[in-house]
């Protein structure tokens, strides 16, 4: 009888956790928020990596720390620009950083440029279809891969930081 109540227990302790993961960010007001998170993790991770050691890389065929960075939010502006018809944004994507503070400030420009776009795309065209890169994609689906992308080289960059034995920030959801 004790397993079977445990077992009971298991499988709606399974189907309620399923419907909480489902149900995370189904708006954007959830995905904004995720957003603002994401930006001031960034730039949690550029405050962590010493100024004499932005150009770090660990391979010569590697990106700096640097130019992940300025990467990541280069790409942020480029892909709302290009795939969600942001407007024109030559002066950021032509920005040269040339130290920490320059580099968080780009940080914040770039995703707050992508916030706005984020926000001036109708719930209603979400959905809308477009070409990214030789495939096809929703609106919603090139939010998510921007932020995926974002993750991506802000996670290299961690890697960076551990690299040179500085312990980097943690996590932040929001």
């Amino acid at each position: 009888m004790k397993l079977k109540l445990f077992s009971v227990g298991m499988v709606l302790g399974i189907f309620f956790l399923a419907q909480t993961v489902s149900q995370a960010q189904t708006n954007m007001d959830e995905f904004l928020a995720k957003w603002e998170g994401s930006m001031q993790f960034t730039m949690d991770v550029v405050d962590k990596m010493p100024e004499d050691l932005l150009d770090y890389k660990p391979h010569e065929s590697a990106m700096s720390f640097q130019e992940q960075i300025v990467h990541l939010s280069n790409a942020v502006v480029g892909m709302s620009q290009q795939f969600l018809g942001g407007p024109d944004a030559k002066s950021i994507l032509e920005a040269k950083p040339s130290n920490k503070e320059e580099l968080k400030a780009h940080v914040k420009l770039s995703y707050e440029y992508a916030m706005k776009v984020f926000k001036s795309v109708p719930e209603d065209q979400l959905g809308d279809k477009v070409e990214i890169y030789g495939n096809t994609g929703s609106k919603r689906q090139v939010m998510g891969f921007i932020d995926d992308h974002t993750i991506h080289h802000r996670g290299a960059a961690i890697s960076y930081i551990r690299a040179n034995g500085v312990e980097p920030p943690r996590y932040r959801m929001m």
